[in-house]
């Protein structure tokens, strides 16, 4: 059997997904990236959605939006993709990494805590809490700190289009939240794509804008018949936009978000409770009562109870022909960023030990139960010939 790590679901007929934009002859950002925008704001609660090309462009165009830049400094956990990290350097910010909650792996709020307290003073402008896997980060205590310590809080919300906080629907903030529409997020704009969500109308405005080269008007209104041609740029801005043949992709996805999450709960108990057996595995854990997205299911392994590393449980797991991941090598781990900042692997202990034990399963609506199954007997097999 073979099972890739992820599969995207697109309907066999694509034609009337992209006709419309096709025939219009305006393919580009236009009234279909409008009419997602409206339909995704509605979806998170929010009161304004900015589509761009992807999750990073809309983590990027929120910080400069604040004015992010040079001598500024911001936090954000090391156990991430790098994109959460690297936009920040783009302009010249320098990151303050922390450690992971062990249970979570999202950012562990003590040391973040500890830290805002002993360089307050020292230009920290911004947090970049990180919903790993769709679990949601404790952003009350994340909004307290934030307003005690005047930080501009920008949710990174790549795994977390269905996620609830307790302060409650991921996206529906008075910070932002930034979305990723990847071909392996929950749902795709066709490949790549993002958002940036906020109710802050002057942010949403300026982010609107530096995504199109800092212009003062929107290519498919100058264009369009008895459009008015005369535009102005009034700062530097970016090519971050959307297109309407992707926006049309992710109308489509988002009417299925629903029973597409159901499927995933469902393939989750299943992986749990067939997995609960095996001693040398630590399963995934859904720490409170809000609503987890689900994007990953991340496995760890006990070291000690295995005659094998976990790279060479990956090996014979996708000998049986099961596609897997680790997410994430620690931001820093990564030669860039031990260049630069002289970081060591024990620096953030937790994240390191998180990196060494994970393995993500596939999850995804397309999955069978047979499927699940097949992964949870390999899994088992394993446990009993290497334990």
């Amino acid at each position: 059997m073979k099972i890739p790590f992820h599969k995207p679901i697109f309907p066999e007929d694509l034609n009337p997904i992209i006709k419309e934009s096709i025939d219009s002859g305006w393919v580009t950002t236009g009234p279909k990236v409008e009419e997602f925008e409206k339909q995704f704001s509605e979806y998170l609660y929010a009161e304004h959605v900015i589509a761009v090309n992807s999750g990073t462009a809309a983590l990027h165009l929120a910080l400069a939006a604040k004015g992010i830049g040079i001598g500024d400094k911001f936090v954000v956990p090391t156990y991430t993709f790098v994109a959460s990290v690297e936009v920040g350097e783009y302009l010249g910010a320098e990151p303050v990494l922390v450690d992971s909650d062990p249970d979570t792996f999202n950012l562990d709020l003590n040391q973040v805590e500890g830290i805002l307290s002993e360089q307050k003073s020292r230009n920290i402008k911004a947090i970049i809490p990180v919903h790993f896997g769709g679990q949601a980060v404790n952003m009350k205590r994340v909004n307290e700190l934030a307003e005690k310590y005047d930080l501009f809080v920008l949710e990174d919300a790549a795994h977390a289009v269905e996620t609830v906080s307790n302060t409650g629907k991921v996206g529906n903030t008075n910070h932002a939240a930034a979305f990723s529409f990847y071909a392996n997020k929950n749902i795709t704009t066709g490949g790549e794509g993002g958002a940036l969500a906020t109710n802050d109308e002057q942010l949403a405005d300026k982010v609107r804008k530096l995504s199109l080269h800092g212009m003062s008007k929107d290519g498919w209104k100058r264009f369009e018949i008895g459009g008015k041609w005369e535009y102005d740029v009034s700062e530097l801005g970016y090519k971050y936009n959307m297109t309407d043949i992707a926006a049309s992709f992710g109308h489509e996805q988002l009417t299925h978000i629903d029973d597409w999450y159901k499927r995933r709960l469902e393939i989750v108990k299943l992986y749990n409770d067939g997995m609960s057996d095996i001693e040398g595995i630590i399963l995934p854990k859904h720490t409170n009562g809000e609503v987890h997205a689900w994007h990953l299911h991340v496995i760890r392994i006990k070291p000690r109870l295995w005659q094998i590393s976990r790279n060479e449980l990956i090996e014979k797991i996708n000998e049986k022909g099961i596609g897997t991941s680790v997410h994430y090598i620690p931001v820093h781990m990564h030669s860039y960023y031990i260049k630069k900042y002289n970081y060591k692997p024990n620096d953030f202990p937790i994240a390191k030990k998180l990196f060494e034990t994970v393995i993500t399963l596939p999850l995804y609506p397309k999955m069978t139960n047979e499927q699940t199954q097949y992964i949870i007997s390999t899994l088992m097999d394993l446990w009993h010939q290497y334990k």
